[in-house]
């Protein structure tokens, strides 16, 4: 479990940095090696053409012996030169890393380097060789010069260029352990810095107040945590709507049924005090009438809380036969249809119409548009309701024959509470805003149009027969 992300990154990013750091002192170890081999065969050859070059034919044997003396003398010179070196390998590669013999023909050793040894370092043949020597091993450069009569080796001891090579390496190793604990504290300080922004994030939240939603500002969030923010974003949208939707529920409540609350005091009162039969039974029922009103407005108004349109999100979608579930619901108003001896019928050419969507919803969507067409039809009226296909699309269409709506009051219809003046009929005002949120949730549109008896109102919804196009 991730208990802490900077020390989780401050471990693995120094693990990292070890890992990495060490195989560089490895690799570095072996390149050394390589480049040191290269350089050093490079200085071999180059020893060996100079004293090539200053050796001819009319070298005298006294010549040779004072060259010699010269030469005897070097590491004394050497010595007095790196006196102020401090490492000891130091001094003993600059007097004994490049050792040299000059040969006859004969075998005779002419000429050689102070420190080198008495044998033969040379092989049979011209170019490099590896020899050992006193249980020590030299790498070698010989050249068989046939014209002067003589051969030229050059040599060098190996454990020279291993300790030239360990040397660098164990350097890159102390540099290593000092840049590490510097690491370790530049890694926790940037990490700090990038988690600022998180602990900025969490400083703001934690100051606001409980009823303050309102999104946090993205413009100096890092990139890595803004899918984080944006989703806490979006959560306090949705507590937000959440919020209001409590608040219009207990402000639409309060204001619907006060007026249905004041009329059933009054006609309980008459109920209570009247002595008259006949006006007790009218105050009843007409108290009776109030309290299914006042059902009603709480039924729409909970099923309007209930949707949630800003979201833009159905939940359960499954595949509706649509003319199945129309015939349902007006089979369970057909007893509000007979009291107003009101014809309602189904016309479908098809007996299997099938759209993606909420079935709940649906059936609220068409309960809530044939009960209007109820409502506001007068006695032994007509409604009809029509389901055809087209390719793409399904439209429910239902007529009635009342009074209709202007066609400047018919975008009204849809806000909550909206009631056209002089309507006798009961009802909340809320069954067309329901309606409409119930097609934005399922992509569909929603139109208000005149029959073609030119009496009356359509509404027509079109669904669209996949909800994922």
């Amino acid at each position: 479990m991730l208990l802490s992300i900077r020390k989780f990154l401050l471990i693995n990013l120094f693990m990292a940095v070890i890992i990495i750091s060490s195989l560089t002192i490895v690799g570095s170890y072996y390149l050394a090696h390589k480049d040191i081999r290269r350089y050093m065969d490079s200085l071999l050859i180059q020893a060996t053409l100079i004293c090539q070059g200053l050796i001819n034919k009319d070298t005298s044997a006294e010549h040779l012996g004072e060259i010699q003396q010269q030469l005897d003398a070097i590491p004394a010179q050497i010595s007095h030169f790196t006196k102020d070196f401090n490492h000891y390998s130091v001094k003993r590669e600059n007097s004994n890393r490049f050792q040299f013999q000059v040969w006859d023909m004969k075998g005779r050793l002419l000429l050689h380097s102070a420190n080198a040894p008495k044998s033969k370092l040379f092989g049979a043949k011209n170019g490099f060789s590896d020899r050992t020597i006193d249980d020590e091993d030299w790498r070698v450069f010989t050249v068989h010069d046939e014209q002067l009569g003589i051969i030229i080796v050059s040599a060098e001891p190996y454990i020279i260029r291993n300790e030239l090579a360990n040397r660098i390496a164990r350097d890159d190793l102390y540099i290593m352990l000092l840049t590490y604990p510097i690491s370790g504290v530049l890694i926790w300080f940037i990490i700090g810095l990038g988690l600022s922004s998180i602990r900025r994030v969490a400083d703001e939240i934690a100051h606001r107040e409980s009823t303050y939603l309102e999104p946090v500002d993205l413009q100096s969030v890092p990139i890595e945590i803004k899918p984080l923010v944006n989703e806490l974003n979006k959560l306090f949208y949705r507590l937000n709507q959440a919020l209001e939707r409590e608040k219009r529920f207990a402000a639409d409540a309060a204001h619907e049924l006060k007026t249905p609350l004041a009329a059933l005091r009054t006609q309980t009162q008459v109920a209570l005090r009247t002595t008259n039969e006949q006006e007790r039974n009218t105050a009843l029922h007409n108290l009776i009438t109030g309290v299914d009103r006042c059902t009603h407005v709480v039924q729409q108004l909970l099923t309007l809380s209930r949707l949630l349109p800003e979201e833009n999100t159905l939940e359960d979608i499954k595949k509706v036969n649509l003319p199945a579930l129309t015939a349902e619901i007006i089979a369970q108003l057909f007893p509000a249809a007979l009291e107003k001896n009101i014809d309602v019928a189904l016309i479908n050419r098809k007996q299997v119409v099938i759209i993606e969507g909420n079935a709940i919803a649906l059936g609220i969507l068409i309960r809530n548009l044939v009960d209007n067409a109820i409502r506001y039809t007068p006695n032994n009226g007509k409604v009809k309701v029509y389901i055809t296909t087209t390719r793409n699309h399904v439209h429910l269409r239902v007529c009635d024959n009342g009074p209709g709506i202007p066609a400047e009051l018919r975008g009204r219809v849809f806000e909550r509470f909206f009631r056209i003046l002089g309507n006798q009929s009961t009802g909340s005002g809320l069954g067309m805003a329901i309606v409409q949120q119930i097609t934005l949730l399922h992509k569909a549109q929603v139109k208000l149009n005149t029959p073609k008896s030119g009496k009356g109102l359509e509404v027509k919804v079109i669904f669209p027969k996949s909800l994922s196009k």
